[in-house]
């Protein structure tokens, strides 16, 4: 009777004897709270009663949750380029603050290890914040999703925002090893005749390998995951930073495993085939290939990356609710902030067979390079 009294055969599937049948929500409640009809409370110990007042706010709290997770993202940004701007900049001091002869050994020790957890913190955050809110929130909404089995009400989503916090890890770890590359390499400059100091050398050039090695592997899982979720943007940004860390380990002569040929040819690929997305990254992708072919390393990886490859990460707090859209890949976006899907965004891939047209025969050569390097159009 209080089905009836309560409208819940629109909300489910009832049989005659009353058992709603599996995963069967037809509509979303819009009714109030569920509330006894004799003490007018609401109704808590009845799991199907206490689901039809969870599920009359399901799209608000999905989209209050997709807000927080955007917003705190946005925070572990500034955080991220804050510090790593503080580590460019306070290099040179740091160096100076390195005592020589043995006397020094265990103050260089310490001031040391002291920068190197510099980005710490901002990766704990990161990875703390993903295990117990993103990847929580993302099972639990897939699981509902199996319960609710209607597409119209939820569907399962394809979400960025776990990679996307395991992105801002990884940058703090290719700018911390970086920065620890550059503290060895000022080492062996000193030529330290005491046997401290020489210890505390080789087991940074240790410590910097094997985490390098780890950080190849892991990246390589990460990349994966990008892929079967159709992220192609969080894909070239994961592969970029392989490349940085390939750097280091090439610095230290030491392989990365890395097949680097097919690397760039993926990035290349991806950047093609979604301008709007991935395609943002294309200078900083050149800038990082020139480095990979030359066998240089910049003297700061954030100079590699563009105005236009910085900006995304503010952008997640600025969500407007009732703006939460889904693209065809089902990537959940802000289209208040976003005009499309900010990591698929529209497939605009190249004909891959175009008829051969010469040059030469339809316009000046000087004016046809001229007029692709005033579209800033780059040679590849």
């Amino acid at each position: 009777m209080l089905d009836i009294f309560w409208g819940l055969k629109d909300t489910y599937k009832i049989d005659k004897s009353g058992v709603i049948e599996d995963g069967a929500v037809t509509q979303l409640p819009n009714f109030g709270i569920l509330k006894c009809p004799d003490c007018w409370e609401p109704s808590r110990n009845t799991v199907r009663y206490e689901l039809a007042n969870q599920l009359q706010d399901l799209t608000t709290t999905i989209e209050h949750f997709y807000s927080k997770i955007g917003r705190k993202l946005s925070e572990l940004h500034k955080d991220y380029s804050h510090t790593e701007e503080l580590l460019f900049h306070t290099f040179r001091g740091f160096c100076e603050n390195l005592k020589p002869g043995p006397l020094g050994g265990k103050h260089n020790q310490r001031v040391i290890w002291d920068r190197g957890n510099t980005m710490l913190e901002i990766q704990q955050k990161a990875t703390k914040f993903r295990d117990d809110i993103v990847t929580p929130f993302e099972h639990n909404i897939a699981r509902l999703a199996d319960f609710v089995k209607n597409t119209d009400i939820l569907d399962h989503v394809a979400s960025p925002f776990g990679l996307r916090y395991d992105l801002v890890y990884f940058q703090c770890r290719l700018v911390t090893l970086k920065d620890a590359l550059q503290v060895y390499q000022y080492l062996l400059k000193l030529k330290p005749t005491d046997q401290h100091t020489s210890i505390i050398a080789e087991g940074l050039r240790i410590k910097i390998q094997e985490q390098s090695v780890g950080e190849i592997l892991s990246l390589g899982r990460k990349i994966t995951a990008s892929k079967d979720l159709h992220l192609k943007r969080v894909e070239v940004e994961l592969r970029i930073i392989q490349l940085g860390v390939h750097m280091i380990l090439k610095k230290l002569d030491v392989i990365s495993g890395l097949n680097v040929s097919a690397s760039l040819s993926n990035i290349h690929e991806l950047i093609r085939s979604f301008p709007d997305t991935a395609g943002k990254l294309l200078r900083t992708f050149i800038s990082f290939r020139t480095c990979v072919n030359n066998g240089t390393i910049p003297a700061r990886f954030a100079d590699l990356y563009t105005k236009d490859t910085k900006e995304l990460g503010p952008l997640f707090k600025q969500h407007k609710m009732g703006t939460l859209h889904y693209c065809v890949h089902k990537h959940p976006y802000s289209s208040s902030t976003f005009v499309d899907c900010p990591e698929c965004g529209k497939e605009e891939a190249l004909p891959i067979h175009q008829p051969q047209v010469n040059a030469y025969q339809v316009l000046d050569p000087r004016a046809f390079i001229e007029h692709y390097r005033a579209l800033g159009a780059t040679w590849t």
